[in-house]
C-alpha cells in the first residue's frame, strides 16, 4: 500500500474519530440558529416545487376508440417509448374517437388524451383540449362487393345500397355523414345505413350480407389489409378526389399504385384515387409538459422508423389542422424541434428546464451566492455563538459584583460552572479558536474569582 493511500486512511480514521461527531454538532446547532430563516425558505421552496411540478405523479390515458386499427398501432408504439421513460400511458377503448373525445374534455373522466381526425371537432366544442398536431394520414375507405363500379359519385350510387357507415361517435360514421351530405344534401340517415362496428362490417361484406363498408382507418390496419387482399372485395375509386379536397380542405388526395398491394397477382389492377384526413392528437391543456414532450418525440420517432405506403403524406408530426390551438410545448417543439440536452437527461428534467428555465435560471442566481457563503454561514454562526457566550459572562460577572451573600454567590457559581461546561461543548469554526481559548480562560477566572468571593463572605459572615 503507498503512503499516500496510507496517509489518506489516517486522515480518514482520524477525521471520524475526533472530528466527525464535533462537526455534526457544529451543523446541528447551525440548524438551530438559523431555524426562524429556514423554515420560511424551506415552504417557499415546497411551494415553488408544488407549483412547478417538476414530475409526472399520475397515469397518463389515452383514448383510441374501437382498437384494432391504426389507433391502436400507433398508441402502443407511443406506450413502448414512455416506458423507456418511466412514464405510465394506458391505452383506453371507446365506443369511437368522439367518444374519446368527449371523455378527454370532461373533467370528471380520467382520459386525458384522444386521437381525433380532422374535420371532426373543433376547439370551439372542446375549449379545454389543445393539439400536438397531426400523427398520421387516415385514409377513407369504400369496399364493395360485385362487379367493378365506375362512377363518379359512389356515396349516391350507394345511397340506396345496404352499405355499414360505422357506429354512433365514430369518425367513421361522422365523416360518411360529412361526405354524403356534400354531395347529396338532405340524405340525412336512413335504414339501409347500417351502424356496424368495424368488424361486423367486414364480415357480413366477406359474406355477402351488405352491399359496402365505409371505413376511416390506417393503410397498416390488419383489417384493411385483410380486405385489400380479398378478391371478391373491390375497392372504390374516387375519381373526384381533387374536387371534394376543394371542397374540404382538410382532406388530401392519395394514391394507391396499380399492383403495388400484390405485384405477382396486379393488385388493385388500376391506380386508384383516394382521399385522407389526418389524425391528430389532443390533450388537455394542463398535461404535464413531461408528458406532452413524450408524445410528440414518441410520434418523431415512429415516423422516422416507418415506412410510409402514401408517399405524398407526412412527414408527421406536423400542424396541419388549425382546427385546435397548439399547446406551448408543441409550439416549441414545431419551432426550434427537441433540444439538444434531452439525448443526456431523464425526460422529466429536460422538460422542467425547457418549460422553466427563467425561473431555474432565476432561483440559481438568488442561490449562488448564498452557496457560495455556506462556509461564511458556518463561521457567522460559530461567532455569534461565541459572543453569545461571553455576554452571558459579562452578564454573570455583574451579579457577581453586586452579590452580597453567599447564597447569591452560590448561585452565580453555579451558573459559571454551566457555562464553563456549555463553553467546553461549543463548537467553533477555525477562524474563532483563540476566542474560544480566551473564553474558556475567562470563565475559568471569573469562576475562580467567585470562590475567593464566596470564601470571603464565609469568613466574614462567621
Amino acid at each position: 500500500m503507498s503512503k499516500i493511500t496510507n496517509n489518506i486512511i489516517n486522515y480518514i480514521r482520524s477525521y471520524s474519530r475526533y472530528d466527525l461527531k464535533r462537526e455534526s454538532l457544529a451543523w446541528l446547532k447551525i440548524v438551530k440558529f438559523y431555524l426562524p430563516v429556514a423554515i420560511p425558505i424551506a415552504a417557499t421552496a415546497i411551494a415553488v416545487f408544488i407549483y412547478i411540478k417538476p414530475i409526472p405523479l399520475t397515469k397518463t390515458y389515452l383514448a383510441i376508440g374501437q382498437g384494432g386499427g391504426m389507433y391502436e398501432q400507433m398508441a402502443s408504439t407511443y406506450q413502448a417509448y414512455f416506458v423507456t421513460q418511466d412514464l405510465d400511458l394506458e391505452l383506453v377503448k371507446t365506443e369511437g374517437l368522439e367518444s374519446g373525445l368527449q371523455q378527454a374534455h370532461d373533467d370528471t373522466s380520467r382520459v386525458d388524451s384522444s386521437f381525433v381526425t380532422s374535420g371532426t371537432a373543433t376547439a370551439k366544442q372542446y375549449p379545454g383540449l389543445v393539439s400536438l398536431g397531426s400523427v398520421e394520414a387516415a385514409p377513407l375507405w369504400l369496399f364493395y362487393r360485385g362487379k367493378p363500379i365506375h362512377v363518379d359519385d359512389p356515396f349516391e350510387y350507394f345511397s340506396q345500397k345496404s352499405i355499414a357507415v360505422g357506429t354512433e361517435h365514430t369518425v367513421t360514421h361522422r365523416m360518411f355523414t360529412t361526405m354524403m351530405a356534400l354531395s347529396n344534401p338532405g340524405t340525412g340517415e336512413r335504414s339501409n345505413f347500417l351502424r356496424l362496428a368495424h368488424s361486423d362490417a367486414a364480415n357480413k361484406l366477406r359474406k355477402g350480407e351488405i352491399d359496402a363498408m365505409f371505413i376511416v382507418d390506417g393503410f397498416d390496419s390488419s383489417l384493411i389489409q385483410s380486405l385489400l387482399n380479398d378478391p371478391e372485395i373491390h375497392l372504390m375509386d374516387f375519381t373526384l378526389a381533387d374536387a371534394y379536397v376543394r371542397k374540404l380542405p382538410y382532406l388530401q388526395k392519395v394514391t394507391i399504385p396499380k399492383a403495388s398491394i400484390n405485384l405477382s397477382e396486379t393488385i388493385p389492377s388500376q391506380e386508384i384515387a383516394l382521399l385522407a384526413t389526418s389524425v391528430n392528437l389532443l390533450v388537455e391543456n394542463t398535461l404535464h409538459p413531461a408528458v406532452q414532450w413524450a408524445f410528440l418525440i414518441a410520434a418523431q420517432d415512429r415516423n422516422l422508423k416507418t415506412q410510409r405506403f402514401f408517399t405524398n403524406t407526412g412527414p408527421y408530426p406536423a400542424y396541419q389542422d388549425k382546427a385546435f390551438p397548439l399547446s406551448p410545448v408543441a409550439e416549441r417543439f414545431y419551432k426550434h424541434g427537441v433540444p439538444s440536452f434531452f439525448s443526456y437527461l431523464p425526460l422529466w428534467l429536460a422538460s422542467l428546464i425547457d418549460n422553466f428555465w427563467v425561473l431555474l435560471l432565476a432561483i440559481f442566481l438568488i442561490a449562488l451566492p448564498f452557496v457560495k457563503k455556506i462556509s461564511g454561514l458556518r463561521s457567522g454562526a460559530s461567532e455569534k455563538l461565541l459572543w453569545k457566550h461571553f455576554w452571558e459572562l459579562r452578564h454573570l460577572e455583574d451579579l457577581l459584583g453586586n452579590s452580597s451573600t453567599p447564597a447569591e454567590t452560590t448561585a452565580v457559581i453555579q451558573q459559571l460552572q454551566a457555562l464553563e461546561i456549555g463553553v467546553s461543548h461549543c463548537w467553533v469554526g477555525a477562524a474563532h479558536m483563540r476566542h474560544y481559548y480566551n473564553l474558556k480562560r475567562c470563565v475559568s477566572s471569573s469562576l475562580q474569582d467567585a470562590e475567593k468571593q464566596l470564601k470571603h463572605q464565609m469568613e466574614t459572615n462567621s
